[in-house]
């Protein structure tokens, strides 16, 4: 028995002196933004509860390349994960890429339901493609940013609007409903839009924000086309190099990431599109329901090709299930 404490002792005492492991994290997100700062807390939050023992270093501004370009580093063995906005998640998860189809969410509670009950499958996938699914965020809805009003749906399928090269969901999906769509990548965006290639951007209101877009267009229309899920993703090979115990604490601290970043995300989100967009010179458009009606219609129609495309009919079948449901749950009972 003396024998077994002394090696249990030993080995407490060397797991306490061992290197810290220093995971290296790639992100798009600029520095300085709402979304470099919730990551860098989580950041310093695992390093506190783990007492050093894992450290989290963080490339921003794009700087590890896009997020192509950063799953073939982490495939190198070059990085070690990524906070992505989407892009890599659903390369990583292919059944977040529900989260773009159009208009199939009407708020962000209805994306939130689906994307929570899709969890499991999610995880799933990323360890078939041997990544550590840490957690999911919640990034928010596509708005319209715009060089000039519009009042229907017709009158918006005349404007070249910018997507996000690396979004071939979001991208297609809007072609399908007739929109002129041009993508390059986020860096090139401002210049598209100056020397008049596209007359405006489907982006969410934070990009907006932080890429200064919100600064060259003069419009502003909250037409949801779809909602961003961001994740934080670990290579297994990295993460397995973690004790359990740091495992565990990993992942409080990304839930308490996933809890933080929900709030300040809506609150933000309510904020830009409630007056601090109006403050920088933007015009708020109102929605028209018709718009939004024909809208609704013609996604509708277009999800046939873009299952086909994207997603298994047996997810979107479910996804339907969700939403119905719960939307039966939000009905006014008489």
């Amino acid at each position: 028995m003396r024998a077994l404490i002394v090696l249990v002792l030993l080995g407490a005492i060397g797991d306490a002196s061992a290197d810290p492991i220093t995971l290296r994290v790639a992100s798009a997100a600029p520095d300085g933004t709402v979304w470099a700062r919730e990551i860098q807390e989580f950041g310093r939050g695992v390093e506190e509860t783990t007492h050093g023992r894992v450290r989290i270093r963080f490339y921003l501004n794009g700087v590890a390349g896009d997020e192509v370009e950063v799953g073939a580093r982490i495939a190198a063995g070059q990085l070690d994960g990524a906070a992505s906005g989407q892009m890599l998640c659903e390369r990583v998860a292919p059944s977040m890429r529900i989260s773009h189809f159009p208009a199939l969410f009407q708020t962000r509670e209805e994306a939130t339901v689906v994307m929570n009950r899709l969890q499991p499958t999610i995880e799933a996938e990323a360890h078939q493609a041997s990544y550590v699914l840490v957690t999911t965020l919640g990034l928010g809805p596509s708005v319209l940013f715009l060089r000039r009003p519009v009042r229907t749906l017709d009158e918006l399928r005349r404007v070249r609007l910018w997507r996000w090269d690396l979004d071939e969901v979001g991208a297609v999906a809007n072609r399908v409903l007739g929109l002129q769509v041009v993508t390059t990548p986020l860096d090139q965006a401002t210049r598209a839009y100056d020397r008049g290639a596209i007359d405006g951007f489907v982006a969410l209101p934070e990009a907006a924000l932080a890429f200064q877009w919100s600064t060259q267009a003069r419009y502003v229309m909250d037409l949801r086309f779809d909602y961003f899920w961001g994740c934080l993703v670990v290579a297994e090979r990295a993460f397995n190099r973690l004790s359990p115990l740091d495992q565990s604490l990993v992942r409080d601290a990304a839930a308490r990431l996933r809890e933080r970043a929900d709030l300040v995300e809506r609150e933000l989100d309510g904020a830009l599109l409630g007056g601090l967009f109006q403050k920088q010179g933007l015009t708020v458009l109102p929605v028209p329901e018709q718009m939004r009606t024909e809208l609704f219609a013609a996604a509708q129609a277009a999800r046939g090709a873009l299952t086909t495309r994207f997603v298994s009919r047996q997810l979107l079948a479910r996804v339907l299930a969700i939403l119905a449901d719960y939307r039966g749950e939000q009905a006014p009972h008489r």
